[in-house]
């Protein structure tokens, strides 16, 4: 019965690991180059912001489920099969989570500067008061002309905030990512090889015995 959970363990960390490895590859190689080529600075940062935020759950939830697979095949093993790659493949399958650690020791931090962070804190602030001012208007009941033409206006307003986001920050933060997922690609695609060799011998030995 043992043996029967720690080949499915095996078998469940082994494919959530390739789903890691090749989701990560995809991100990588494909799906950033193709924000990089949008025309639009508002349009790529809205779509990076929605693509990192889904990548990010997708990855950690695959990486928690690699990594507690292997462990826990390494503790259900009995004494004479608890083969240390079981283990060690684990520890890859949770540090690819410092990938957003490690990039910037191999590639360098996201060029960043005052001037852009300055416009960035100016941008909240004319949210901030653009939002205080709608609810003011809405507490003392205006007209639904009044309420039309404040939205006309508040959206007028929007595009041009939307037009003065910083392009040349928002492809210093995509190309980090992509960045980011080039290690993670690299940390769990030796990971996974070295799951699937385990794997491999674990059969061949079984075989021969």
């Amino acid at each position: 019965m043992a043996s029967k959970k720690v080949s499915v363990l095996k078998f469940v960390g082994t494919v959530s690991l390739g789903l890691l490895t090749g989701t990560s590859y995809t991100l990588s190689s494909l799906t950033i180059p193709s924000l990089l080529e949008l025309s639009s600075a508002s349009t790529a940062a809205k779509a990076f912001r929605s693509l990192a935020s889904t990548a990010t759950v997708h990855l950690t939830t695959l990486s928690t489920i690699s990594g507690s697979a292997f462990f826990l095949a390494f503790i259900l093993s009995p004494s004479g099969y608890r083969h240390p790659y079981l283990i060690y493949t684990s520890l890859f399958c949770f540090g690819t989570r410092l990938s957003d650690y490690i990039t910037p020791s191999i590639f360098g931090k996201p060029t960043s500067n005052s001037t852009a962070a300055k416009k960035r804190a100016d941008l909240a602030q004319a949210r901030r008061e653009k939002a205080a001012a709608r609810s003011m208007v809405a507490s003392y009941e205006m007209l639904g002309e009044s309420h039309t033409e404040e939205s006309a206006a508040s959206g007028s307003g929007d595009d041009l905030l939307d037009e003065e986001i910083n392009g040349e920050e928002v492809r210093s933060e995509v190309e980090f990512f992509g960045r980011s997922q080039i290690v993670r690609t690299a940390v769990a695609g030796f990971g996974f090889t070295m799951a699937v060799l385990g794997v491999w011998g674990d059969g061949a030995h079984q075989v021969v015995v």
